[in-house]
């Protein structure tokens, strides 16, 4: 295939050879960019056909990018780095690495060796066993990307029916290209229970047996692979600048993947699916495990007058009260499939015992002292904590009276 000579958003810049190393270190990031829908980040505790390592995937690149197609991949690098988009540039080269592929799978036939040394270059026997998924994936990227394209649209879809036509419309039968593009495919989706119901009416039944008999067992695997995703997205050792709003959005992510198997299948809790489900549920809520605990002290901290020294209120302690409370509503709005029941109840029950008790002393301190900015700020940190805890309206209770004791004030 005859390619241009300048790529797409490369004013008059003529490509050229610049050495393998190059082509590797700047290339990677392209590569990577184009799978980006079926690339999985640690901790990866089970495997599934449609999802590949991003770690696997870079050091297979790595041995491509050295050993089997140099000076594509030096191109491709030039071609970044002159500032063409990476996913376009890489499009356009992407036959002619193919094509090297393909050489290289045919000597590999003939010469055990070659295959043995290329296993090693390519990181081992695991990175082998992912390289058909990398080539597969490379070969159907226009696929894929259709994939999410479709995994967006069909949120838009309120109809049952057309719902289901709609996933009937996927006619893939490569097992390997179905489970690539139900990884692509889930990672778009906004609901997907709606879809997973769908499947069901589609298989006539909802037994793990009708469902991979019907072809949609790719599905289920591709919702496990996500839901696996989100636990590398809560921080093993979380600290005061864990990014809250991210974890939180990984459990609601996590509690609507899960949910929408256990509210649609019946799943032996024996079976395989159901033995990786009850890991991954263990290992999402393990991580929680810490903040919850350390929530209500938290709380305490923030808003509890110092016993010695100056009446400040510390910044960090606010912050780290208002990110528990944040992800306390989040777990409790997912509890159905997380396994922190008693975590969850003790640390409802207290903070809400905290907040009031701690809101109230708070306010009776503004009103004692109210030209006294250490109480106001205490106040106003208590306040969006019994937002946060209770409700709105709980809230505005408060800031009236907070507002009411300023008036006295001002008036004399």
């Amino acid at each position: 295939m005859a390619l241009p000579d300048t790529f797409p958003g490369v004013k008059d810049q003529p490509l050229g050879g610049t050495g393998v190393k190059r082509g590797a270190d700047s290339g990677k990031a392209a590569f990577l960019e184009a799978l980006a829908g079926v690339l999985v980040d640690p901790p990866v505790h089970h495997g599934f056909a449609g999802a590949i390592e991003r770690e696997t995937a870079g050091k297979i690149w790595t041995w491509m990018a050295r050993d089997i197609a140099g000076d594509e991949a030096a191109r491709l690098a030039d071609a970044v780095d002159s500032g063409a988009d990476a996913a376009a540039a890489f499009d356009l080269l992407l036959p002619e690495i193919l094509e090297r592929l393909k050489a290289n799978a045919a000597a590999e036939k003939d010469d055990r060796e070659l295959e043995r040394r290329n296993s090693i270059q390519m990181g081992g026997e695991e990175a082998r066993q992912r390289l058909a998924p990398v080539i597969m994936a490379m070969r159907r990227r226009p696929l894929l990307v259709q994939a999410g394209k479709f995994g967006v649209a069909v949120g838009s879809i309120s109809d049952e029916a057309a719902l289901v036509t709609a996933l009937q419309s996927i006619s893939i039968t490569n097992p390997l290209t179905r489970a690539l593009w139900m990884q692509a495919m889930v990672g778009h989706m906004a609901n997907p229970s709606r879809v997973m119901a769908a499947a069901v009416a589609i298989a006539g039944g909802n037994t793990e047996t009708r469902i991979t008999n019907a072809g949609y067992g790719a599905l289920v695997e591709a919702v496990l692979s996500h839901a696996q995703s989100q636990i590398g997205r809560l921080a093993s050792q979380p600290n005061l600048f864990s990014d809250i709003d991210f974890s939180c959005k990984a459990i609601d992510r996590f509690h609507r993947l899960m949910r929408s198997i256990n509210y649609n299948l019946e799943i032996e809790r024996r079976s395989l699916w159901g033995t990786i489900m009850t890991d991954l549920t263990a290992r999402l809520s393990e991580r929680l495990e810490r903040p919850m605990k350390e929530i209500t002290i938290n709380v305490t901290q923030a808003l509890r007058r110092p016993r010695d020294g100056n009446d400040k209120v510390d910044p960090d302690q606010v912050l780290a009260a208002l990110n528990g409370l944040y992800l306390l509503i989040a777990v409790r709005k997912s509890r159905d499939s997380l396994a922190v029941n008693a975590l969850l109840d003790q640390a409802w029950a207290d903070t809400g015992q905290a907040v009031e008790v701690l809101v109230g002393r708070a306010l009776d301190m503004y009103r004692a002292q109210p030209a006294d900015p250490a109480a106001r700020e205490r106040l106003d940190a208590g306040i969006k904590m019994a937002e946060i805890r209770f409700n709105p309206e709980y809230a505005d209770i408060l800031r009236r009276a907070r507002d009411g004791a300023e008036r006295r004030t001002a008036q004399g």
